[in-house]
């Protein structure tokens, strides 16, 4: 009798019950640590020097764009309708995450850490998590053209309707992910890499095509 290998869930964040509410603008006179707090609006304006922590915290309609916040860590934290435009999240790690309705737009999650974490409905065109780890993480309907995951790690990394065309997936193994219900016109793989890759038939016939095999049209 075969037994099916059992495929753990992603952990939502856990949350406080009650949050205070807090201004973008304190962020930084909490010393690094912010922990329990709502914060609405505004813009955070990370730097490079800053080495900030943010533990079960709500942003809702907060502006990221163009902050630099390398090394950043998220635990247990939801974004909701945030702006992370051509953030620097270089080496920052999200544990138990969940981003909503938020654009992503050349954000540089490249070297992050990033586990039990959901992007919802985002828009992550040009965005890059090259050299990234993802452990349990799911993209729902997201916009990922043009993004470079190149030489991450995946484990139970789950892509559901998302856009993937022009995505960069060199190096990445893609034994086990899912690619058959999102859209592309064209992917960069590495062909030693595809193995246990799942796709639909149409996409079937374009991977056929990467290895240099020729598709007789009936």
């Amino acid at each position: 009798m075969t037994t099916k290998k059992k495929v753990s869930k992603r952990q939502i964040p856990k949350m406080s019950v009650e949050h205070k509410t807090m201004r973008v603008e304190e962020i930084l006179d909490n010393e690094g640590y912010i922990e329990k707090v709502r914060i609405d609006g505004g813009y955070l304006a990370g730097t490079e020097g800053e080495r900030l922590t943010f533990d079960d915290v709500i942003f809702k309609d907060v502006s990221f764009s163009g902050s630099d916040l390398p090394g950043a860590e998220f635990v247990d934290v939801v974004f909701d309708t945030c702006d992370f435009s051509n953030v620097n999240f270089q080496g920052a790690v999200f544990h138990r995450c969940e981003l909503l309705n938020s654009k992503l737009t050349g954000a540089d999650f490249a070297n992050a850490k990033v586990g039990h974490t959901l992007f919802k409905e985002c828009d992550g065109r040009y965005s890059n998590f090259s050299f990234s780890g993802m452990k349990q993480v799911e993209f729902d309907e997201c916009n990922l053209t043009d993004g470079d995951i190149y030489e991450s790690a995946f484990t139970n990394v789950q892509f559901k309707i998302c856009k993937l065309d022009n995505i960069n997936f060199t190096e990445t193994d893609l034994n086990g992910v899912d690619l058959s219900n999102s859209t592309y016109d064209r992917i960069e793989v590495t062909l030693t890499k595809i193995a246990g890759c799942i796709v639909s038939k149409d996409q079937a016939i374009g991977f056929a095509r990467v290895l240099g095999l020729s598709v007789k049209e009936e």
